[in-house]
């Protein structure tokens, strides 16, 4: 029997279960004897062209059962877009180990990267199946119901909002805003939603890149909060766009530019925070968890570790039945039929994002309706529910 050597790369940004699925694949690879040697790259693409190539295939089970609970890249990943010569050196390099297998975890730029990969290899000449295997906290891949690491992330910012609600309502400041990633979607701002319990509870105001924002209008919402409850929380996302499709705030400094020379995002939620305290002439503070958002182990949602097994353990089993060029993609929650994912192809996901569906946006101080909540409570789980803040008495004293 001809062995085929497994070459695994992680892509983009990390995500608290993004090792989950690299363990989940060693583990489901190491059981089949039509694997030969299983690879890592060491920082995702670029490493392929650089030759940095890790051996994977004899770590110990109980390292693997470590490295499924470790938050980050444990193979090191990066943004970099492959050149033309960039592609030379991944063919020459994957010829020269022999790899016929190639997964490929990441977010929509990985997505696309496999798609270019596996069409240069066939150009190439060279028989290569390649795979690949969804993750993002954006939540923004199209096709798959979600992505692995979004359930997570979402649970931090619902939990946090919840946690900020209750500081905040101790001590007023009056008005806090809370930034959470997301560069041209809302889905971890929309997460917040799940903390509410009641009207007055945090989050009050929530504004997402799918509705265009208003200053004007978000100023007037957040004086009516402010005058009817003496305190707010709102939530905002990264890239919040108005009405022009510009971004509402963005860094300048062309240091701060990612590897593909994008603007590096953030900063709205001190931006507006500025803006309330000279129009509304009130207390307003910035709060942004940024990277922490997505590497809090203590928040990774138990649906989330699930799917990130699933699609490692999903993309080695496509491999095996000769499938290529193709996706693993999540199945919503509740299909009770067939194995949970489906296999699609690339065409149909790289270079295509994923917004709120429209049908689940609304006009609410929220900006999200009962459908994304019903969508999102059995991604996040359960929250920590808290002990409501002692009201006065009417009459302490017993003066009548």
């Amino acid at each position: 029997m001809n062995l085929e050597n497994l070459l695994v790369v992680q892509g983009g940004g990390p995500t608290p279960v993004l090792n989950a699925t690299l363990s989940s694949i060693l583990k489901e690879a190491s059981q089949h004897n039509k694997i030969g040697r299983i690879f890592g790259s060491k920082s995702s693409v670029a490493g392929i062209a650089r030759g940095e190539i890790i051996d994977l295939g004899h770590v110990p089970h109980a390292e693997l059962d470590q490295l499924r609970m470790t938050p980050g890249a444990a193979l090191g990943s990066s943004r970099s877009k492959p050149s033309p010569s960039d592609l030379d050196l991944i063919v020459k390099n994957l010829r020269r180990l022999d790899v016929r297998h190639l997964l490929l975890i990441g977010g929509n730029g990985t997505m696309r990267g496999a798609e270019v990969i596996g069409q240069f290899c066939r150009d190439a000449a060279y028989d290569i199946q390649v795979i690949g295997i969804p993750k993002t906290v954006d939540n923004d891949i199209a096709v798959t119901d979600r992505c692995p690491g979004y359930a997570s992330a979402a649970r931090y910012v619902a939990q946090s909002t919840r946690d900020l609600g209750m500081d905040i309502h101790s001590l007023p400041q009056p008005v806090s805003i809370f930034e959470t990633m997301g560069r041209d979607v809302g889905w971890l701002a929309a997460a917040s939603a799940a903390a509410r319990l009641s009207e007055d509870d945090a989050p009050h105001l929530v504004y997402l890149p799918e509705q265009p924002f208003d200053t004007e209008k978000f100023l007037s919402d957040l004086d009516r909060v402010v005058v009817r409850l003496g305190w707010a929380v709102v939530v905002v996302s990264e890239g919040l766009r108005n009405s022009s499709g510009n971004l509402v705030y963005e860094t300048r400094d062309p240091s701060q530019a990612d590897a593909l020379q994008r603007p590096l995002p953030g900063g709205v939620g001190q931006f507006l925070a500025g803006t309330v305290a000279n129009r509304l002439k009130i207390r307003c503070r910035a709060e942004k968890p940024g990277l922490l958002g997505r590497s809090s182990m203590l928040h990774v949602s138990l649906r989330d570790l699930v799917d990130a097994e699933l699609v490692g353990q999903a993309g080695v089993r496509a491999l095996l039945a000769g499938h290529s060029q193709e996706m693993v993609a999540l199945r919503p929650v509740q299909a009770t039929r067939g194995p949970g994912y489906d296999i699609v192809p690339l065409s149909a996901v790289a270079g295509k994002d994923r917004p709120i569906p429209a049908a689940w946006l609304s006009s609410t101080p929220t900006s999200v309706n009962d459908g994304f909540l019903e969508y999102v409570r059995p991604l996040i789980g359960d929250l920590l529910v808290y002990h409501s803040h002692f009201k006065p008495s009417l009459d302490p004293f017993g003066v009548s």
